[in-house]
């Protein structure tokens, strides 16, 4: 049924009100207006003869003096307590009027191939072919529900505290705290502003959401010298930058320990959980208003990313959710043209800065899930000219000309900062030069072509070492290096040597000896990294989180999969199936190499201490957890067989009780060296995680 109105009675449709018909309140949609074929103009709206002010230009800050907003739990921010007077549903699609209006957004990036290519170098003055020229309608029911999340900016300091304590954890190099600072601050006085003083906030609220859909479908004009401030002032009132606001917040409670979060007086999974929730549906519903007005801005493509990082933190990387957000992602860099080198001359140095940035992280994420779900990559190098951004921070980068020049001095001819820094822009460097090696491995992993396979594993290995030792010393690896950082860059080059060398010999049966020191090599470094961690007193994020250093270094997201689990357990089933293998009478002659001993003691001691972090680290209320508890109990098993083998000579007999041992079912010792070559540890664990 509809809302009932300030006397009482029930609010009649836009139809019937306007026909002076008596509406029977029917929801979605009266039946007077199904019988008189009017469905798709029936809304119920919220406040028929409020008349609010409309804009014509965007809206932006004004210096207006602050009061200090009340902190509230993340339990009592729930979206049916927004607004009790409003009857549009801010989880549910709104019922478009008009379809056929909706607009198009423009051409977006045009190569040399498209429509246009044939006049790029002529002589015509003009060219007109098809643009955006139409206005699109703001549908009433969108409007309603943009106010409802504004209603949301009532807890902007609460979300300001999650971001500056985020940003104490690790910079960001996407979207570092300078920007996001800058967001919180224009939102703060245009949320006062339209609020302030108003007996009546929903009806203020409706006015501001429009303002917001008019700011949304206003393209963002910049010039060379535009300052951040200016630029803010302009793109932070619009839904995409609303977007990145609840997706950063919701992605950091990953991050930040409950009480950092000041829901510490309530429970402490109803809090996180509850302020997750609002923050991806809010989220996601700014995303679907930029998607409803054909929207396409460089702070779409922030959200856009944001929302993709979220997504895997929430319902995991095998999420057909996180798959699909990775897709909308291509499409929008592709339009804007971030592929291609920068040449609009009226860009400010920051914001071309920040494409670089954002182009890396779409690239760095599609490899990920790309490798992740052993599916052919979006975003293909070859035809793509990404740049490497400079090694600058955030703080340099929007810095005064003068300063910002002085930084830029202080880079060698590389682009690589000369004071060692790793928490500038050298992530972001790394990040472009790994994922770059990744899709080298995935270009033949992925591949149905046998010949001359062994002469394209090589080749890619000695890529990957040159790509790894391009890298500044700084970020060179070694075992005296603390920096879990260079650790996890390091490692990721070992994971994608690990992938060839098992393509190579789970294809032709080849370079065994060379797989199986591959995966003793990562389960080592990754123990390493966890013993200097425990021994400092706090488990850094990426020794759980291999966020491929992409997501997880974005906004401290989780980029990429838990390297305990997602690389670590790949690494760790092959060491396992060549220690049972190996450990079988009648095949341990036979597997043996006189050149290279086998290291059985080694795998068997590291073995068991990754087992034991495994269970110490995987965390219940996280999507990893029931991946590292399936594969703790295989290979926990598996060194049971090892450790208590059956006597020499004697034949496994189904009465024997150790051929009856428990693993997912009743498995004897050779139906369970057939598993456990067979299990698939990539595809078992993007099925559990996907759970």
């Amino acid at each position: 049924m509809s809302a009932p109105r300030r006397n009482g009675q029930l609010s009649s449709c836009e139809p019937c009100r306007k026909s002076k018909l008596r509406c029977d309140h029917s929801a979605p949609t009266c039946n007077r207006c199904v019988r008189r074929g009017k469905a798709d103009l029936c809304v119920y709206h919220p406040a028929p003869l409020t008349k609010p002010r409309e804009l014509s230009r965007p809206l932006k800050a004004t210096r207006t003096a602050t009061k200090e907003q009340m902190l509230v739990p993340a339990k009592t921010l729930k979206w049916d307590s927004l607004s009790a007077s409003s009857p549009a549903t801010v989880l549910t699609p709104a019922a478009f009027p008009n379809p056929s209006k909706l607009p198009f957004s423009g051409s977006g990036f045009l190569g040399p191939t498209s429509y246009s290519g044939a006049f790029s170098n002529s002589e015509l003055d003009v060219v007109d072919f098809p643009s955006s020229t139409r206005s699109t309608p703001i549908d009433p029911q969108q409007v309603a529900r943009g106010a409802q999340v504004l209603f949301l900016l009532e807890h902007l300091p609460l979300f300001a505290e999650i971001s500056k304590k985020r940003f104490t954890i690790s910079p960001g190099w996407v979207f570092g705290s300078p920007l996001m600072d800058q967001l919180f601050k224009v939102l703060e006085e245009v949320y006062r502003n339209a609020t302030q003083d108003s007996g009546n906030k929903y009806a203020r609220l409706l006015d501001l959401s429009r303002t917001f859909f008019k700011n949304t479908v206003t393209p963002i004009v910049t010039h060379e010298s535009m300052t951040l401030a200016e630029y803010f002032s302009l793109a932070a009132p619009r839904w995409e930058m609303l977007s990145l606001l609840f997706g950063f917040a919701g992605t950091a409670t990953y991050q930040l320990p409950p009480h950092s979060l000041g829901l510490e007086h309530q429970d402490e999974i109803t809090s996180k959980e509850g302020l997750r929730q609002i923050c991806i549906q809010a989220s996601q519903t700014c995303l679907q208003f930029c998607n409803h007005l054909g929207t396409l801005s460089d702070p779409l493509s922030w959200a856009m990313v944001q929302h993709a990082i979220y997504l895997s933190h929430m319902h995991g990387s095998s999420d057909h959710r996180t798959w699909q957000m990775l897709g909308d992602i291509t499409t929008t860099v592709f339009a804007l043209g971030l592929h291609q080198p920068d040449t609009d001359n009226t860009a400010p140095f920051f914001l071309k800065e920040i494409r670089k940035r954002t182009m890396v992280g779409a690239y760095a994420l599609d490899k990920e899930l790309a490798t992740f779900l052993g599916r052919p990559p979006r975003i293909c190098w070859r035809y793509c000219n990404i740049q490497y951004p400079l090694d600058m921070s955030y703080e340099e980068i929007v810095a005064e000309p003068a300063i910002r020049d002085a930084a830029i001095a202080r880079l060698d001819p590389e682009g690589w900062n000369i004071d060692g820094c790793i928490d500038k822009g050298a992530k972001a460097r790394a990040r472009l030069a790994a994922s770059i090696d990744e899709e080298n491995a995935l270009e033949i992993s992925l591949s149905n072509r046998l010949d001359g396979l062994e002469e394209k594993v090589q080749k890619a290995r000695k890529k990957s070492d040159e790509l790894r030792r391009s890298l500044p010393p700084y970020l060179q690896w070694t075992e005296d290096k603390t920096d879990p950082q260079v650790a996890s860059f390091h490692i990721e080059f070992l994971y994608h040597e690990f992938l060839l060398l098992q393509t190579l010999y789970k294809r032709v049966g080849k370079g065994i000896d060379d797989f199986v020191n591959k995966a003793l090599e990562i389960i080592s470094i990754l123990l390493h990294m966890v013993s200097l961690e425990t021994r400092s007193g706090q488990v850094h994020p990426t020794v759980i989180l291999d966020v491929s250093s992409s997501m997880y270094t974005y906004h401290c997201s989780k980029t990429s999969q838990p390297q305990l689990c997602y690389i670590g357990l790949p690494a760790a089933g092959t060491l396992c199936t060549e220690l049972l293998r190996r450990s079988r009478p009648q095949a341990s002659v036979a597997t043996a190499s006189p050149q290279t001993p086998f290291p059985r003691s080694d795998i068997i001691q590291k073995l068991s201490v990754f087992v034991a972090q495994l269970k110490t680290f995987a965390r219940q209320q996280e999507g990893d957890y029931e991946i590292c508890i399936k594969g703790e109990r295989i290979i926990s098993q598996a060194l049971d067989r090892v450790l208590s083998p059956a006597p020499v000579g004697v034949v496994a007999s189904s009465d024997d009780p150790w051929n009856n041992e428990p693993t997912g079912g009743d498995i004897g010792d050779t139906d369970f060296m057939a598993f456990l070559e067979n299990f698939d540890w990539e595809q078992e664990m993007r099925l559990t995680f996907g759970c």
